[in-house]
């Protein structure tokens, strides 16, 4: 318990160095300060428990929402890497979902999105983009203005990116691109969209949830924080799930 606590919160801080505070940045420090903690009081725990059947109640509790979540997390990330194979036809429209920028260049993970963009529309010359990702409080641009430029800068002609500069989470990605679809490409398209292997499987049924029938296709994500961004992806994928988003 001390080793899995300290390992997690290590892992929090060292994330913390190169990333902002996000849920999945956090998360490992949530889950294991209580196990450090419980760690080095175990003697006085046991000893208590032994006296107290409400510290003997408590910390069973602890143990099976420990062994819930580690079930919930194996389930979730089994899901992902099932579902996040990429589709074998190619597509007229290609959607790229927007994760983030710094002043006006794009975060390693963005960038990542972008490359495999720029690939998959060298790849299919004839395929339209649609770049997804609103302005939000902290940020000077939007992010589809900056993902757009990027693209320009890799090769890829002005006409062929469609910007969609309103959204700030996945339902709008897809929300406001089926607007797009509908308003200025003329409805029925095929469509397969770019996001992080971890993000593809949620994707994929938000985008059904909306009305579009789109694969997604997996870019690399950032080595350093692939387990805080499976560990973000269970917890949004219960609350999708829980909510009836997906």
């Amino acid at each position: 318990m001390i080793l899995a606590g300290m390992a997690l919160i290590l892992d929090t801080m060292f994330v913390l160095t190169r990333s902002s505070a996000t849920l999945g940045v956090i998360m490992p420090a949530i889950i294991g300060s209580p196990l450090l903690i419980c760690g080095l009081a175990l003697p006085l725990i046991s000893k208590w428990s032994r006296k107290s059947r409400i510290i003997k109640a408590l910390t069973r509790l602890m143990i099976a929402v420990y062994v819930l979540f580690t079930l919930l997390f194996g389930l979730t990330t089994t899901l992902i890497l099932l579902n996040s194979a990429p589709p074998e036809e190619s597509a007229e429209v290609l959607i790229v979902l927007g994760c983030g920028i710094r002043g006006d260049r794009p975060t390693i993970t963005l960038k990542y999105r972008l490359d495999k963009a720029a690939e998959y529309l060298n790849a299919n010359p004839s395929a339209l983009c649609i770049v997804s990702g609103g302005q939000s409080s902290d940020e000077t641009c939007s992010e589809a203005s900056v993902m757009r430029s990027y693209l320009i800068r890799k090769g890829i002609v002005e006409e062929r990116i469609i910007m969609e500069d309103k959204s700030e989470s996945t339902e709008e990605n897809f929300a406001f691109t089926k607007q797009i679809l509908e308003e200025q490409l003329g409805g029925e398209k095929q469509v397969v969209f770019i996001t992080t292997r971890f993000h593809v499987y949620r994707s994929e049924l938000v985008a059904n949830k909306q009305g579009i029938d789109a694969q997604g296709i997996p870019a690399k994500g950032v080595w350093y924080i692939t387990f805080n961004d499976y560990l973000r992806e269970c917890a949004a994928l219960t609350k999708y799930f829980l909510s009836g988003r997906i």
